[in-house]
């Protein structure tokens, strides 16, 4: 079983992976057109062209969504840390009393 704070780092960094991949699609869109006209690239290129700009949208979109659940569910106090939730994920019982507390 894979260690679940591992699964929190790399879920952190999906958002940056995700806008990473937006901006290349968005620099792609930009530099395609230029680079298919000036005959470095074939006509295969610019087909590609075409749905570049909505692939940029839906990964900016992805990234976008996934850095606001991920600071929702901090917000929650959702983990997967072992502290919280022993060693599987999940999320804190705020209404609950902590184990071994006063009541």
């Amino acid at each position: 079983m894979a260690d679940p704070a591992a699964d929190a780092q790399r879920a952190g960094r999906a958002p940056g992976v995700l806008g990473a991949l937006a901006s290349l699609a968005c620099v792609a869109c930009c530099l395609l057109p230029l680079l298919v006209a000036a005959g470095v690239l074939g006509g295969g290129a610019a087909a590609v062209v075409g749905w570049l700009p909505a692939l940029a949208l839906a990964l900016a979109v992805a990234a976008v969504g996934t850095w606001w659940l991920g600071r929702r569910r901090e917000r929650k106090g959702c983990s997967c840390a072992r502290s919280t939730a022993g060693s599987a994920c999940g999320c804190l019982d705020k209404a609950a009393p902590a184990a071994g507390g006063r009541q």
